[in-house]
């Protein structure tokens, strides 16, 4: 937003201004105005306003051109179209936004250096299956995902994992649960998923600096604390981040006893092949097993305890 001037300001809030010249203060910084336009666009799509949120990225096309910020605009716009409805929208801005990016990031795609390019082909994969099976054709947005995550197998993790993300929340719920490799761990031992079967499993996917998954950690502990005695197997996988796995360990250990302060029998793989697998690009995941094996729900959400209580009960049915 624009500052007012000291008058302007005086008489917005009531006051008379102080006639006695004062030091000018230092200048503050103010974010570039393109930042603002993103944001009031972002302001916009929460509030439902897709035709406002289309004529801020109009008018910043205008200005600045399609820039970083405006690819970043498109694939705001596809977004919030989706959670609209508004499927014919979505379509077209994903397809933007896909086609700006792809050729920002070029043939043979360099990702380092283009992260709005790179946000914006993962969205607009995203948008696009997801307006494919809201249209009834989930079998063409399963061959979009896959011909994507092929095209972009080099991409950064957090690109593929998104994409396994949406094809997840499209099409793994009632199939069985994927068993994953283990590379390290924390605590008790895990034995697999496949010697879990007959027992109910939940899945919890998290990052020891995700603040979300820290957030989750008291509604989590009292879940744990009903269920846990009921026969539910509660599993906690993460992974490494870096390549110092010998410095990044002892910060995942500290994380989970401090900020979770679980019971020991809860298990904490440390599984790269998990949380990719199960799409792990905005942390905390939770993936509720029943008896057979089978995935009863795929939720890449932070959840309130109630929610947790009611997706849990079914599967000791």
């Amino acid at each position: 937003m624009r500052r007012l001037a000291p008058l302007a300001a005086a008489l917005v809030l009531g006051m008379a201004p102080d006639p006695t010249p004062s030091p000018s203060p230092s200048p503050t910084p103010s974010a570039p105005a393109q930042m603002i336009d993103l944001r009031m666009l972002r302001f916009k799509i929460s509030a439902g306003d897709l035709y406002s949120a289309e004529s801020i990225l109009e008018s910043h096309r205008a200005e600045s051109g399609e820039d970083g910020e405006y690819v970043l605009g498109l694939a705001w716009l596809a977004r919030g179209a989706a959670l609209l409805g508004d499927w014919n929208a979505a379509t077209r801005y994903a397809k933007s936004a896909r086609e700006i990016a792809v050729a920002r990031l070029g043939d043979p795609p360099v990702y380092e250096g283009h992260s709005e390019a790179t946000y914006a082909l993962g969205t607009a994969i995203e948008v696009e299956a997801q307006a494919l099976v809201a249209r009834g054709k989930k079998e063409a947005a399963l061959r979009l995902l896959d011909e994507s995550a092929r095209a972009e197998e080099k991409a950064p993790y957090n690109l593929r994992a998104r994409i396994e993300k949406r094809r997840n929340q499209i099409d793994l719920v009632g199939k069985k649960a994927p068993d994953f490799r283990v590379d390290d761990r924390i605590g008790a031992d895990f034995p697999g998923l496949g010697a879990l079967a007959g027992k109910p499993v939940v899945l919890f996917l998290w990052w020891e600096s995700c603040g979300d998954c820290r957030a989750q950690a008291p509604a989590l502990r009292r879940v744990v604390e009903r269920f846990a005695p009921r026969g539910v197997v509660f599993v906690a996988p993460t992974r490494y981040y870096t390549d110092e796995h010998a410095s990044e360990k002892p910060k995942i250990e500290k994380a989970w006893s401090e900020t979770y302060a679980l019971p020991p029998s809860v298990s904490v793989p440390i599984s790269n092949d998990a949380m990719w697998r199960y799409g792990v690009s905005a942390t905390p995941t939770f993936v509720f097993i029943d008896r057979a094996g089978r995935v009863r729900a795929y939720l890449p959400y932070r959840m309130t305890e109630e929610r947790l209580d009611e997706t849990i009960e079914p599967l000791l049915r």
